[in-house]
């Protein structure tokens, strides 16, 4: 009963969310931003954007990146670059990257430290149609809120 009560505190104030022009439904816990940016991948440019919401100090975030025809087309190099944003969340972790590395669509977390000190961040990372889609939610290891990120992966639908 407790979790149900964690999960509807008024702290989170759920809502639906398109991410990615509606490759990706969300249930955010409070308003998100979009924050993009340009990746370099094997000789190729992917705008890389992050929809984040902030409840505390709790970060929840979907990250959407359309792949080039190039990458899209080419099973490998798509599955290569998902490994190479999986080993970027270890490496920005501070922590060693497990072997092998988590399946795609696999939820996994990561304890290590930021900047910041110790966090915890628990991830999954998918590829679609097209694109290549994170859930990410990132906390201090004692202020996780295992109840909301499990509702926030749940709420998670990549479209296409």
């Amino acid at each position: 009963m407790s979790l149900v009560l964690a999960a509807c505190s008024p702290d989170y104030n759920w809502r639906q969310v398109a991410v990615g022009d509606g490759a990706v439904m969300a249930f955010f816990p409070e308003k998100p931003v979009t924050q993009s940016r340009t990746l370099q991948f094997s000789g190729h440019d992917i705008e890389f954007a992050l929809t984040s919401a902030k409840v505390g100090d709790v970060l929840f975030t979907v990250a959407h990146a359309p792949l080039p025809a190039a990458v899209r087309n080419d099973e490998a190099l798509a599955q290569e670059f998902a490994r190479a944003v999986m080993q970027s969340l270890y490496r920005n972790m501070g922590a060693t990257e497990s072997d092998p590395l988590p399946a795609l669509g696999e939820s996994f977390a990561i304890n290590g430290k930021t900047p910041q000190g110790d966090m915890r961040l628990r991830a999954t990372v998918w590829l679609s149609q097209g694109a290549l889609v994170e859930g990410l939610v990132m906390a201090t290891p004692d202020e996780f809120p295992e109840p909301q990120a499990e509702q926030f992966f749940q709420g998670l639908e990549v479209a296409r």
